[in-house]
This record gives structure tokens, C-alpha cells and sequence, in this order.
């Protein structure tokens, strides 16, 4: 039985999906930092460079892709896939106002040149 797309999507790209994460979600301890600035003070706290380095290299990735991305995309991978509030369908209807197919496609190229 094949997948259905939201779950090959959410497969291929788990570690970027995960990184979005890291970049949009607050910490609970300090909500004003994100979890993934929350990560690279930790690291540099226990002078683990290369975790600093991993989690700097991240963060800058998504500073990049994040601005140069058009908003309704950037807001549909928000909400289906850093907030899960919402499913690709309902994105595409209420938010990128297009297709079912061409959502996909169009999530699934901006994963692809995210990293």
C-alpha cells in the first residue's frame, strides 16, 4: 500500500521538519529564546563545539530560507508541519489558495532547496 503524500513528505524530510522546529518553537524554560538558541547555548555552556557549530549552522540555513521565502508557503509549513494545526489540505484551501497537487508540489520543492 503506498503512502499518502503528507506522510512521504513528512519522511523524506524529518530532519529538516525537525529543524523547523527547533527554529519557530519557544523554549518552556525561557520562552524568549527558541529551542534551537536554547541548544547553542547550551553547547557553547559546555564548550561542545561541534554541537555550536551543528546548531549555528542550522539556525543560519533558516535565517536564510525563512527570508527568502514566499509568505504563504513559509506559513503553510508553519502550521502543518512546526504547529500541526492543520493538514496540507486544509492549508492549501485557507492559505497558498491552490490545488491539492500543486501544494504538494510546491511544499515538497521548498523542502528540497531548504538544506
Amino acid at each position: 500500500m503506498t503512502k499518502k503524500k503528507i506522510e512521504r513528505i513528512s519522511v523524506l524530510h524529518r530532519e529538516k521538519i525537525l529543524w523547523l522546529k527547533w527554529y519557530f518553537m519557544r523554549d518552556k524554560e525561557n520562552p524568549k529564546y527558541s529551542v534551537l538558541e536554547r541548544k547553542m547555548f547550551d553547547a557553547a555552556k559546555n564548550q561542545d563545539m561541534l554541537s555550536y557549530q551543528k546548531y549555528a549552522t542550522i539556525k543560519q540555513i533558516t535565517d536564510i530560507r525563512v527570508q527568502t521565502s514566499e509568505n504563504d508557503i513559509l506559513e503553510a509549513v508553519k502550521v502543518v508541519y512546526v504547529y500541526n494545526y492543520m493538514n496540507v489540505i486544509g492549508a492549501c484551501q485557507q492559505i497558498m489558495f491552490v490545488s491539492q497537487s500543486t501544494a504538494y508540489y510546491k511544499l515538497n520543492k521548498w523542502f528540497e532547496t531548504y538544506a
